[in-house]
């Protein structure tokens, strides 16, 4: 069993933490546009900005957490699609990811689903078991 998120911010650790919570022991693979590990947005523009607080106090998970979540970790590069059909997807690199079931933890800005409506994005939101219907 395979298990891709998409969005390596807050959501995407969070998912793959959860999963490990519930004893999920198949292969995760995040996928994140940034070549860093997560990071705390809000304080990057407040206290790190103010010089309140150092750099190590941006990351949302430490190397060894993420290390420790056995991760096919894939930083740096953007996905670009997704195909429904043979349930995989493409990172910007060309290459396939296939997957049993998706998770796009992209952002909170919300976004329209392309070539689907919201219909489509439901069912995104819910191709996990056990996840949440959310509206688009």
């Amino acid at each position: 069993m395979t298990r891709v998120v998409v969005g390596a911010a807050v959501g995407g650790p969070a998912t793959a933490v959860s999963l490990r919570r519930q004893d999920f022991d198949g292969r995760i693979t995040m996928i994140g546009a940034e070549p860093h590990l997560p990071y705390d947005r809000p304080p990057l523009s407040k206290q790190i900005l103010t010089g309140q607080w150092g750099p190590e106090h941006l990351l949302l998970r430490t190397e060894s957490d993420i290390d420790a979540l056995n991760l096919d970790l894939r930083l740096g590069i953007a996905a670009t699609a997704v195909d429904q059909a043979t349930r995989t997807v493409t990172p910007a690199d060309g290459s396939t990811v296939p997957y049993d079931a998706l998770v796009i933890a992209t952002g909170v800005r919300p976004r329209p689903f392309p070539g689907g409506g919201t219909r489509q994005a439901r069912r995104a939101c819910t191709a996990y078991p056990g996840g949440r219907r959310g509206t688009a």
